[in-house]
């Protein structure tokens, strides 16, 4: 059963880079070009919402410069401390680790998480036709599972925007113990169409 359908991913190709490191051939452009990543979060045997409380939080690290999130009102938050988990919520696992502010909560919020963006006086688009990486930690899976329950965490996509997910192609499968916490890189890569899109598929299943 889908839990929800979130548009994760925007980029607006041209200058900027955070953490993330790039490599391109493309040339300089100061054309607008939107890519976006819709993502659908879906539990097992139409018992969705339980399996995705149960796992505690898929999330994603927003503390690179050219990172930043859409709410559902189309404003640009670029402050992820705004969003849960905030400096007031407690997201640790069983085992005592402390989920950073900087990171934004894929589950528990309602948002979109933009590459590159324009924003008055603040320019940090990316260059078209480039490849970002992203470290381990990246995305990140916590399971707070006080029933000592483990889960599989797939993260599935198909166009190319996120080319790769911790080292596995489009397609990585995790497992999470109970109280556990796993790690995840990403790489996005740039293409130079006005308009691309892909799903990004998250999956949460019981061990």
């Amino acid at each position: 059963m889908k839990l929800n359908r979130r548009s994760v991913l925007g980029l607006i190709g041209t200058v900027g880079i955070g953490s993330g490191a790039a490599f391109g051939s493309g040339a300089f452009s100061t054309v607008s070009a939107t890519r976006e990543v819709e993502v659908n979060v879906v539990g097992a045997d139409g018992n969705g919402s339980e399996i995705a409380t149960e796992f505690t939080d898929v999330l994603v690290d927003a503390s690179a410069d050219e990172v930043a999130l859409r709410n559902s009102n189309d404003d640009l938050v670029t402050d992820a401390t705004t969003l849960f988990p905030t400096s007031s919520d407690s997201l640790a696992t069983d085992g005592g680790t402390t989920v950073s502010t900087d990171y934004v909560s894929l589950i528990a919020n309602d948002v979109s998480v933009v590459f590159g963006y324009e924003d008055g006086g603040t320019d940090e688009r990316l260059m078209p036709n480039s490849t970002y990486d992203y470290d381990s930690g990246f995305f990140k899976l916590v399971n707070n599972d006080g029933n000592s329950t483990a889960f599989n965490v797939e993260l599935s996509t198909g166009s190319g925007l996120l080319s790769d997910i911790n080292g596995s192609g489009d397609t990585h499968s995790e497992e999470v113990s109970a109280g556990g916490v796993s790690d995840l890189s990403a790489t996005l890569e740039t293409g130079d169409s006005a308009q691309e899109t892909e799903d990004l598929t998250i999956t949460i299943t019981e061990v």
